[in-house]
């Protein structure tokens, strides 16, 4: 099969449509990366990734099988002789030699236990949510810096929407305690070309929101910023995915792999996940093929 190329907002995405197209699974083509894609500030300047899918080959397709050698030709016989053969004298049998007597080694220090990498997802959590050095547990947010939080927030995305000429935005906000994060609303009859192609736009407004507000900040405070309930309905086919995914784990009792998300949707259902006294969530794979694994919890 030729190798063909195909173009999406990700590399993820390239990699995806190309594999429709071929009818193979991952596993089954090299991939070669012509250009990453580029979301641009804003959705300003934003490219598409490329990609090159080579189907793998192994065995007798990869290259033609090599010549089976001629057998060799057998020495004639010897013609059997009429006297017998006296019998060999049987072998002596030799004294063991004595093993050298290895030096006792020490014992191994024992080394501290290590958590595995799957039971100790990276992305668990969100960046404002670990403890900061030097304590042992998250200092909780109080309502006070909350609702400073969110007053902060909406006044930075007031100034923000009105120097991307969105028209007559406006802007709610409220404290998500579950995900701690600052959780804000628009609507202004520019929502559609706020949300952009695939969310891209709310994600780069999301991202430079949360920087300028967490700078100088003695908390890191992170923000989502939705429109058209964007955000909303994708948190929610997600987590139905993840919940669905969790009772096929607790009735056949084998790991269930979700599709590769971003790294806020994996918090999410790490999160939602946490208390459930039958599943154990974790995280394998690198970058865009990053994806969460729900196993049954040992007892």
């Amino acid at each position: 099969m030729d190798p063909i190329e195909s173009e999406g907002a990700s590399v993820a995405e390239a990699v995806e449509a190309a594999l429709r197209r071929l009818g193979l699974r991952r596993e089954q083509v090299e991939v070669d990366i012509l250009q990453e894609g580029a979301p641009g500030f804003m959705g300003i300047g934003a490219k598409p990734a490329r990609v090159r899918l080579t189907e793998k080959r192994w065995g007798a397709a990869a290259a033609p099988a090599a010549p089976a050698p001629a057998p060799a030709a057998r020495p004639p016989s010897r013609p059997a002789s009429s006297a017998p053969r006296p019998p060999s004298p049987a072998p002596r049998p030799r004294a063991p030699a004595p093993r050298p007597q290895a030096p006792a080694a020490r014992p191994p220090a024992p080394a501290e236990p290590r958590p595995p990498r799957d039971e100790a997802p990276r992305d668990a959590a969100p960046r404002a949510a670990r403890p900061p050095r030097g304590s042992d547990a998250p200092r909780p947010v109080s309502k006070a810096e909350a609702d400073a939080a969110c007053a902060r927030a909406q006044a930075l995305l007031v100034e923000l929407l009105r120097q991307m000429k969105i028209a007559a935005p406006t802007v709610t906000c409220s404290w998500d305690a579950a995900m701690e994060r600052v959780k804000a609303v628009v609507e202004s009859q520019d929502a559609t070309a706020l949300v952009g192609r695939d969310g891209r736009v709310l994600e780069s407004l999301q991202f430079l929101a949360t920087l300028m507000l967490s700078r100088g900040a003695e908390t890191p405070v992170a923000v989502q910023v939705d429109a058209l309930s964007y955000w909303e309905k994708r948190e929610a086919a997600f987590l139905d995915q993840a919940r669905n995914a969790a009772e096929s784990v607790k009735a056949t009792g084998r790991p269930y792999r979700l599709e590769p998300m971003d790294a806020a949707m994996r918090r999410l259902i790490h999160r939602t996940l946490a208390s459930s006294p039958d599943v154990t969530t974790s995280s394998e794979g690198e970058g865009p093929w990053r994806k969460i694994v729900i196993r049954p919890r040992k007892d």
